[in-house]
């Protein structure tokens, strides 16, 4: 039985036997996502609406802007995710990488759940809730339908939790591919460290020139990635860090009472995994970083086992040339991914917070005065 990793992978267009559904379901989905980005806009520029549902309405557009783009990079670059899915065929990534994106790929499709599950639960929890009242859908209710129907009320209901799952769906792919490419990078360095230790330490040509050819083709594949990732990374995380301080704005709001709590829970559920996704760049990147590193320190670390022939010293300076050029993973290049960035993501993120929430206390110290 295939993995689900595997079976998610060629289930979203990465295998070369795809069928017209996969490419059906690309374009309606786009469709789709487009309808609600244009359609929420009215809702957000009405005066007359409520600031919880204008607000609301603010963040599901952010939300459907951001899938729009996600979709539509997928779309482009699905050639490119099928060419490096096949070439990584028959390389074994590290077992850790495989469950770990097997918990991702598990958490995606819980949250979302649990995001449609909410409004349902707070139509059912409450009984002087409506058909109709706001949140009562898990996404802002811009059909012009207003019934009492339960029939049509479901419908509508069934039609706002598709935004939901494609939202989880287009993310869970990247974060899935990404930490799938990496592990397949993450193979191919720690076979060819081995490769490099014992062709020094045998003197072997033949197998060094191996491992040069090796080392360029998985070079290629970095380079690949990067064309592949670099964009949707930096929308991702400009996406994230929006979304992280409208949650900070969210929680003043709160506070002061004009924002409903639902809006809140699902603000600070998004934000954590908005967060999660940033380390899941972040710590990968690095990681892949290091391992290209390590090649580089063998070369060093054996270089008292250097052999007077020519053609082996020179072999081993084409090895050693192309293994300090370093890996550099940027978004959109702008900025480099590593530990860093998160580290400085996070620091702002708290920053933003902290003022936030230093302006609502002496708002309310002056008030009590």
């Amino acid at each position: 039985m295939a993995h689900i990793v595997e079976i998610f992978l060629q289930n979203m267009g990465c295998s070369h036997d795809r069928g017209y559904g996969v490419v059906f379901f690309n374009y309606c989905e786009l469709a789709f996502t487009l309808f609600f980005t244009v359609s929420t806009y009215p809702t957000i520029a009405d005066p007359k609406e409520n600031l919880s549902i204008r607000l609301y309405g603010v963040l599901c557009l952010l939300i459907e802007v951001h899938i729009f783009a996600f979709i539509a990079a997928r779309i482009y670059h699905q050639s490119q995710h099928r060419d490096m899915y096949q070439r990584s065929q028959g390389v074994e990534i590290p077992e850790n990488y495989r469950r770990k994106i097997a918990m991702v790929i598990k958490h995606y499709f819980i949250i979302s759940n649990v995001f449609v599950a909410v409004s349902m639960l707070y139509t059912i929890s409450f009984g002087w809730v409506r058909i109709g009242d706001p949140f009562t859908f898990p996404f802002i209710d811009v059909l012009p339908i207003k019934t009492s129907n339960v029939t049509v009320y479901v419908c509508k209901y069934i039609v706002y939790a598709l935004p939901v799952y494609f939202a989880h769906l287009e993310i869970c792919f990247l974060n899935v591919t990404f930490m799938y490419s990496v592990g397949v990078v993450k193979r191919h360095f720690q076979v060819l460290d081995e490769q490099v230790e014992e062709a020094i330490v045998n003197e072997d040509e033949q197998k060094l020139k191996i491992s040069i050819k090796h080392h360029q083709q998985v070079l290629k594949y970095f380079e690949d990635m990067k064309t592949v990732y670099e964009k949707p990374i930096l929308v991702t995380i400009e996406f994230c860090g929006l979304y992280v301080g409208l949650t900070s704005c969210f929680v003043i709001q709160v506070i002061q009472g004009f924002i409903h709590q639902i809006i809140l829970g699902l603000c600070i559920v998004s934000s954590t995994a908005c967060l999660m996704t940033i380390i899941i760049y972040c710590i990968y990147a690095s990681n892949m970083y290091d391992l290209h590193n390590g090649i580089l320190n063998a070369l060093f670390e054996h270089r008292s086992c250097y052999s007077r022939n020519k053609s082996f010293k020179r072999l081993i300076l084409i090895m050693m040339s192309r293994a300090t050029i370093p890996l550099e993973f940027k978004a959109g290049s702008i900025f480099t991914i590593n530990l860093n960035l998160l580290v400085k993501i996070l620091k702002f993120a708290y920053t933003v917070f902290n003022v936030l929430l230093s302006s609502i206390n002496r708002q309310f110290k002056e008030t009590a005065i």
